[in-house]
Parts: structure tokens; sequence; C-alpha cells
């Protein structure tokens, strides 16, 4: 994650936990896998919260790239006071298209 081993990773996750930014129970879920060879393995997984918080602490190229995307959004939504899903709007504009041309047409 964010071109960092799992050591780094688990580090700034504990140091989460330890500054009680994120809490575990509330940010992470544990479930078993069965591998190929048949062995079970528990899997931690993160919710949004702890890949920003981590996204927010790692010293990385990636972490950087991460950061200003993340701020520029952050901004954006501050100053517009909304979010903008871009593939959503094109669809609504073109079901609205859509309904011009059959109230057009009487169909």
């Amino acid at each position: 994650m964010f071109d960092k081993d799992r050591r780094t990773i688990t580090r700034h996750i504990q140091n989460i936990y330890k500054d009680e930014e994120l809490y575990e129970k509330a940010v992470c879920s544990k479930n078993e896998h069965t591998a190929e060879d048949g062995k079970k393995y528990k899997v931690q997984y993160y919710n949004l919260d702890m890949i920003i918080s981590v996204g927010y602490r790692v010293n990385s190229k990636m972490g950087i790239l991460f950061r200003k995307w993340a701020t520029k959004v952050l901004k954006d939504y501050m100053l517009k006071g909304y979010a903008v899903n871009q593939k959503s709007l094109e669809y609504l504009e073109k079901t609205v298209k859509l309904i011009d041309i059959v109230n057009k047409n009487g169909i």
C-alpha cells in the first residue's frame, strides 16, 4: 500500500490505534480465508477511514500523490458544498435527453 512494505503500514496502523485516531473494532474486519494449499489464514480488512489515515502518514511518492488527490477532493467539496460523480451526471444527462426525445415524438 502506497509503495511501502507491510511492516511500515503495520507500524502506521498501530500508531493510529495508539493515538486513538481510529478504533480497531470500527475500522477492521477479520475474515478467515482458505488458501489453495488448504491452509486457513485470518486476514484483516480495513475500511476507507484507515486507508485515508495511513495515506496521510506514509512518506512515499504514492503517499504524496494520494494526499494531493484527497486534499483536492476535500477542498473542492468544502468550496462547492457538494461532490460530483461525473459518470452518474453523464448518465443522467443521457436519460434526460432520451426522455425529451420520447416526449417530443409521443412514444
